[in-house]
């Protein structure tokens, strides 16, 4: 990763300060979500199409979206069914959209394919408080990648 400097006043240095310190990301991407968030606000012309960035972030949100819906439908579907069936056929629908996730996005899911597995076949509490948090790695990843 290339860095360049760009220079800011002083009260919106302290804004990206703030900003960064609480979620306790890094300054440069407190910056970068910033103007990703106005390049998606702007109107574009169709030949200037390649400069719309806010597309990349509203597809990103998409598939975080997508994720936690799979999972968390699987885990009701586990916890309220007793049918082999019924959670093979969520399960599948969970795998298709993590695969996606890997050839489109191209993020390593690999971490949530296991807890996944895992969670399937011996759903108790920590291998879903595990599925959970392996969730959330993966939707950052997504989000902030």
């Amino acid at each position: 990763m290339v860095f360049k400097t760009v220079g800011v006043k002083e009260d919106v240095k302290q804004i990206i300060d703030e900003i960064a310190r609480r979620r306790g990301w890094k300054k440069y991407k407190v910056v970068e979500l910033a103007i990703r968030q106005f390049a998606k606000e702007q109107k574009y012309g169709q030949k200037e199409k390649k400069y719309h960035w806010g597309y990349d972030i509203d597809r990103n949100i998409w598939y975080a979206f997508k994720l936690v819906n799979s999972i968390a439908s699987l885990k009701t579907i586990v916890d309220e069914f007793d049918d082999e069936g019924k959670i093979r056929e969520y399960m599948n629908m969970t795998m298709r959209t993590i695969d996606q996730i890997e050839e489109r996005l191209g993020i390593d899911m690999g971490n949530v394919k296991k807890a996944l597995e895992k969670f399937i076949e011996n759903p108790t509490g920590k291998n879903k408080a595990n599925l959970n948090d392996e969730t959330k790695f993966a939707m950052v990843k997504i989000l902030f990648p």
